[in-house]
């Protein structure tokens, strides 16, 4: 399994918030660190562009980036 492959995958076909998590703690669980996930998130939104101000927002960068927030502060939890 590709965490950035599948998670790139759901957020083009526009899953939800729940979805996105879900899948960041479905690889937590498997061994994927916090750092690494959330490096793996920024990479995706750096080559987005979102980093630039003449960026369009929208609700791909939106659902990304609540993911970030979350993973950065520790979300989802190992359970």
């Amino acid at each position: 399994m590709n965490f950035k492959n599948d998670f790139l995958n759901a957020l083009r076909t526009g899953k939800d918030y729940d979805a996105l998590m879900e899948l960041v703690r479905r690889y937590r669980v498997q061994g994927l660190s916090h750092d690494a996930a959330y490096e793996t998130l920024h990479e995706i939104w750096l080559e987005y562009g979102f980093d630039k101000k003449d960026a369009e927002e929208g609700t791909l960068q939106d659902n990304l980036e609540y993911v970030m927030e979350k993973v950065w502060y520790g979300c989802p939890a190992l359970e």
